[in-house]
């Protein structure tokens, strides 16, 4: 199967609820033997459905048509996620413990909010990478301090050249034993957005039945947050790319509230209509998610079926955008911002002035060049 072909079987594989026809579609593609387990399996760790992808298996019958070997080790991946997230979900009582000593009720956000507000079946559904949560400016640096007199501490792949103030989320924090690292942010997206910040959600967050003393977003929020967060923060837009993790997630909350309503709050509409759209077709539920379409929309599915479908495209294209975007917001940008923007011309003085960067900063470049799709 090619990547475009893997990609949308998988997309099925995830909503075997809603189409019997799915069950002995896919059951069809196991019995011609047309299916190369492990690019499957490489392809779904990369989108980080393979919990998910066994659950489907396994409550809708086809674990039996798998080989034996796969069959074992999808039991093994979820076995272990059921076991990291009972040890995250304890972390995050352990963290609402700490903070609302001092009346501190974090908003937790994504993967952990959607534990908590058991959007998934099963513990073991959902494949989490971190604990994000959201206190108000005021209580950010006092966050922080309280989980680092806990016995967390900075967690740090790379040098932070920035103030902590001055960033979307505190330096990840973590502690010997824990499950996951914690990110405490202040903003809910990389800049400030006057139409999705934090007065917005504190209206409508809600607490969570399975804890007190912590909150999550609403799920029409929640819609909001994880098309930004896949659309918007990480440039899959821009990039005509999706994990299939996050439209797993946004078909889960689509179920919960609707899909219409949260774009009514959503400033860049078109975006949105344009993911909801691909999200519709790589899941195969043509008329269970919002039914709209433009040319963004077109231009969208265009930019991602040909990422799948060519590798050449994939390259030349995430090659592009990666080097204007170096120039242009990396370069340009800050050299211009260094003017007038104290943070930055803090940060860029701090980077230059590090022999390690320079070295740190080459090495980026060469990575970003020997990843393969």
């Amino acid at each position: 199967m090619t990547n475009k072909e893997l990609f949308y079987f998988a997309g099925k594989c995830l909503t075997l609820d809603e189409d019997p026809g799915f069950r002995q579609e896919i059951i069809s593609k196991i019995e011609s033997d047309s299916i190369d387990w492990l690019k499957f399996s490489a392809f779904c760790s990369d989108h980080l459905i393979l919990s998910v992808i066994y659950l489907k298996f396994q409550s809708h019958g086809v674990v039996g048509y798998l080989p034996e070997e796969f069959s074992a080790y999808l039991r093994e991946i979820y076995d272990l996620n059921v076991t990291r997230n009972t040890r995250i979900l304890e972390q995050i009582h352990e963290i609402t413990g700490i903070l609302t000593k001092k009346d501190i009720y974090p908003v937790f956000l994504k993967g952990a909010a959607h534990l908590l507000d058991e959007l998934y079946t099963n513990i073991g559904e959902r494949i989490l990478g971190d604990i994000d949560f959201l206190v108000p400016e005021t209580d950010y640096f006092l966050s922080a301090k309280l989980l680092e007199n806990e016995g967390y501490s900075k967690f740090e792949n790379e040098a932070n050249y920035f103030d902590d103030d001055s960033l979307k989320h505190y330096p990840p924090l973590t502690k010997e034993g824990s499950a996951a690292y914690i990110e405490i942010h202040r903003l809910l997206t990389n800049k400030e957005l006057s139409w999705f910040n934090f007065g917005t959600i504190d209206q409508e967050k809600k607490e969570p039945k399975t804890l007190k003393g912590c909150y999550v977003l609403s799920d029409k929020h929640k819609i909001i947050h994880n098309f930004i967060h896949s659309q918007l923060g990480h440039s899959g837009h821009l990039n005509g790319i999706v994990s299939l993790r996050d439209i797993y997630d946004l078909y889960l909350l689509s179920k919960r509230s609707d899909l219409e309503e949260a774009l009514g709050h959503i400033k860049s509409k078109q975006k949105a209509i344009a993911y909801f759209a691909l999200a519709r077709k790589a899941l195969g539920v043509h008329k269970k998610l919002y039914p709209g379409s433009n040319f963004a929309t077109w231009l969208f599915l265009k930019k991602h079926d040909l990422n799948l479908g060519s590798s050449i495209f994939y390259q030349t294209y995430r090659t592009i955008v990666y080097l204007s975007r170096r120039l242009f917001i990396g370069y340009i940008g800050q050299t211009i911002q260094f003017i007038y923007s104290k943070s930055v011309r803090k940060s860029l003085i701090n980077r230059l002035s590090d022999p390690k960067w320079y070295r740190a900063h080459i090495l980026y470049h060469f990575d970003f060049f020997k990843r393969k799709k």
